[in-house]
């Protein structure tokens, strides 16, 4: 693997208008799966070449949260999610750019103010999604023909990592993106994949509070993974105690690339 290392800075964060974030960031290349299986389970996300995990120095809100596969139960919401888009034909392959997915995305951003600070930039799109993605999937949504949705992940021998998911509205009746999730988790499960990553939880974002429904779940705390919510949706971890504080750094530079031990 090969790191080029980022000097990070501090930028307005796109969950809290009150606060600024603050990143971990590196551009890595060749990274192998066993590499990048290991950066995933140490709370690194990325967009194509680009990896990060937050780093902020007075907010710890933002938790890596995994399902396992194997043991993963529907809620009643869940079922009713999959009824709702009981019409939606999905195709999954290797991830591939379209301008219609372009739109599709801006189309999307239109709807949530955590992303409006994204660049609105077809290359920078390209390059998120489509390049630079060894390990890359791709699901696509379909109704009556018509392109609604598109969801891209990662996959190894051992993890399946959700990175992100785009999708319109044809009916509000519809829970697209709760399907979208729980076909990415039969797919996983399926594959006899292992660990499901949903990438940060946030107790206080009613964006992302949603991830923990998929259980039972799992969160990285004080460098291990502890049971957060269990089958029957209990939390496990009190809120006050839900903190993530990133003090190191993953990567360290030395004649050649070495991970830190955590």
């Amino acid at each position: 693997m090969l790191a080029h290392f980022i000097d990070s800075r501090s930028f307005q964060c796109g969950y809290f208008k009150d606060r600024k974030s603050l990143f971990e960031e590196y551009l890595l290349e060749d990274v192998s799966e066993v590499e990048f299986e290991y950066l995933l389970a140490h709370g690194m996300r990325h967009f194509g070449d680009y990896f990060f995990r937050p780093k902020c120095q007075d907010c710890y809100q933002c938790i890596p949260i995994r399902a396992r596969t194997e043991d993963f139960k529907l809620t009643r919401n869940q079922k009713r999610a999959l009824v709702s888009c009981k019409g939606v034909e999905v195709k999954i392959g290797v991830p591939q750019y379209t301008q219609e997915k372009f739109h599709l995305y801006l189309t999307h951003k239109e709807r949530f103010f955590s992303l409006q600070d994204d660049v609105e930039d077809e290359q920078n799109f390209r390059l998120s999604f489509y390049v630079n993605t060894p390990f890359g999937i791709e699901f696509e949504y379909y109704l009556d023909g018509k392109l609604i949705g598109v969801a891209l992940g990662d996959k190894t021998s051992q993890s399946f990592s959700a990175i992100y998911t785009f999708y319109e509205v044809p009916d509000k009746k519809m829970s697209l993106g709760t399907f979208s999730v729980l076909k990415q988790m039969e797919y996983a499960l399926t594959s006899r994949i292992k660990y499901f990553y949903l990438g940060y939880y946030i107790a206080e974002n009613a964006s992302l509070v949603y991830k923990a429904s998929f259980r039972p779940n799992e969160v990285y705390l004080d460098r291990e993974w502890r049971p957060f919510r269990n089958a029957e949706g209990d939390f496990l971890i009190p809120q006050d105690k839900l903190q993530w504080k990133n003090s190191d750094q993953l990567v360290k530079a030395a004649s050649h690339i070495e991970f830190t031990e955590t």
